[in-house]
C-alpha cells in the first residue's frame, strides 16, 4: 500500500509539473513595463530616421504590452556605429533595436570595413519601403545627362569609406569610367544637401529617390539639380526618361549589380541582435506587420511624404541568407566594383 501511495504521489506531482510547464509555456509575451531602445543609425531629420520615429510609434500601439519605444539618434560610418553597438549588445529579450542604412547587411559579404557582425545572425523585424537610388548634379556642374557625366569631372561627398554613398560612386566610377572628384567625411545626408546648396560639391551619388523628392523636391521641380542615373538594372516607371545603370554596362557587371541593388527591397531596415529570443522575435515582426496596415500609420505617413513598401522580417532573412548563397564569381566581381575610389 505504501508504495502504491508513494507511485500516486509521484504522478501526482509530475503532472503538477507537466500542467505548471505548459501554463507557462502558454502564457502569452508581454513587454509591459519595458522600455525598447530604437537606436537611429543616421542623423536627426533626415529620412532614416523620420521612418524610425513613425514606427516607434506605432510598435508601441501594436506590441503586447504597450512598452515605451525610445528613438534616439547613433549617427556614424554610414550607421555602422548603431549596427554595431545593437549587435554585440547582451540584449536579447526584444529591448533593443535598431535601424540601419540598407546596404549595411552587404558590407561582410563585400569584405568593407568596419562590420562587426554577421548578417545571417540578425533578428530581422523588417523593412519599411523600398527604394531606388540616383545620381544627381547640380545645375552649376554642367552635367543633366549621362553623356555630359561622361566628359567632365564630378565634385560628389560620401559619408565616409565603406558608406553605401561611397560605395555607389566607386561602382559607378569601375562601371562607366565616370571620373568623380569624392569628398568624405560628411556626417549625414543633409549635410551633403547642404554642400551642394553652397557650392562645396556638385552632386551626389546614392541618394534614394523618394528621399530627393520628399526633402528637395524643388531642386528636381525647378531644374536646380538633374537626375542622370537610375542606380539599378532596370529603369523605374517614375523615371522613364532616365537611364539605369544595368543598362550601360556588360552581362558580367550586370549580374553583380543586382546583387548590389538588392538591398533596394529593404532600404528602411530594422534588426535586433542575435538570439534575441524567439517568441519576442515572433511579437516584434507580428508588431510590424500589423502597424504596416494601420490606418493611422499609413496615414500619418501620407503626410509626412514617406512611402511605404513593407517586407516583413521572414522574408527580409530569406533575402540576405539568398544574397549570401550568390556565385563566387558574381560575389568577386561585387567586391571590386564596390572598393572605395582612390
Amino acid at each position: 500500500m505504501q508504495a502504491i501511495a508513494l507511485k500516486l504521489a509521484g504522478a501526482t506531482l509530475l503532472a503538477s509539473a507537466i500542467c505548471a510547464t505548459s501554463a507557462h509555456a502558454a502564457d502569452p509575451v508581454s513587454f509591459a513595463g519595458k522600455q525598447i531602445q530604437f537606436l537611429i543609425g543616421t542623423g536627426a531629420g533626415d529620412t532614416y530616421d523620420s521612418y524610425s520615429r513613425l514606427l516607434g510609434k506605432y510598435l508601441t500601439r501594436h506590441l503586447p504590452g504597450s512598452p515605451v519605444v525610445v528613438p534616439s539618434n547613433r549617427a556614424g560610418a554610414g550607421s555602422l556605429v548603431a549596427v554595431n553597438a545593437t549587435y554585440n549588445s547582451q540584449v536579447r529579450d526584444g529591448s533593443m533595436l535598431v535601424m540601419g542604412q540598407r546596404f549595411v547587411p552587404l558590407m561582410p559579404l563585400l569584405g568593407l570595413p568596419g562590420a562587426q557582425f554577421d548578417p545571417t545572425k540578425m533578428a530581422y523585424i523588417g523593412s519599411i519601403s523600398s527604394e531606388t537610388s540616383v545620381c544627381v548634379a547640380h545645375e552649376r556642374s554642367g552635367v543633366a545627362r549621362i553623356e555630359d557625366a561622361r566628359k567632365q569631372p564630378l565634385i560628389v561627398g560620401t559619408m565616409g569609406a565603406g558608406t553605401e554613398l561611397t560605395n555607389f560612386t566607386a561602382t559607378i566610377h569601375k562601371m562607366l569610367g565616370l571620373e568623380f572628384q569624392v569628398v568624405r567625411g560628411y556626417g549625414s545626408s543633409g549635410e551633403i544637401d547642404l554642400a551642394i546648396d553652397r557650392g562645396e560639391l556638385q552632386g551626389r551619388c546614392g541618394v534614394s529617390y523618394s528621399s530627393l523628392m520628399r526633402t528637395r523636391g524643388d531642386w528636381v521641380a525647378t531644374g536646380k539639380v538633374k537626375i542622370f542615373l537610375q542606380i539599378d538594372v532596370a529603369r523605374s516607371r517614375e523615371m522613364a526618361n532616365v537611364p539605369s545603370l544595368g543598362e550601360l554596362v556588360n552581362d558580367v557587371d550586370r549580374a553583380a549589380l543586382r546583387l548590389l541593388t538588392a538591398p533596394g527591397a529593404i532600404a528602411r531596415p530594422v534588426f535586433g541582435p542575435p538570439d534575441t529570443q524567439p517568441e519576442r522575435l515572433a511579437a516584434l515582426r507580428k508588431a510590424f506587420d500589423d502597424a504596416m496596415v494601420d490606418k493611422d500609420f499609413l496615414e500619418e505617413a501620407k503626410r509626412q511624404q514617406l512611402e511605404i513598401a513593407p517586407m516583413s522580417g521572414a522574408a527580409m532573412e530569406s533575402l540576405i541568407k539568398d544574397l549570401y548563397a550568390s556565385d563566387p564569381k558574381v560575389i568577386e566581381r561585387a567586391r571590386e566594383l564596390a572598393n572605395s575610389v582612390q
